[in-house]
């Protein structure tokens, strides 16, 4: 998966902090203003949750891996 053809509203459930960040954040799991649950964060941004792509840790660490390499 390449994050520039990504659109739309994509989360990753953190296998860390147990909560979900925003797709192309990167940053520490303790910082708050990014630590979501999936409904809050469809509220945070006006959105249904049903809108939501919920990806998972694994996804996200593979495209880290790709974005090193590149």
């Amino acid at each position: 998966m390449n994050t520039n053809t990504i659109k739309g509203h994509v989360i990753y459930e953190c296998g860390i902090c147990e909560c979900c960040h925003p797709w192309h954040w990167n940053g520490d799991c303790r910082d708050d203003a990014n630590r979501f649950n999936s409904e809050d964060y469809a509220i945070f941004m006006g959105i249904r949750e049903s809108d939501l792509d919920i990806r998972d840790m694994t996804e996200r660490v593979k495209e880290d891996k790709r974005e090193v390499e590149r």
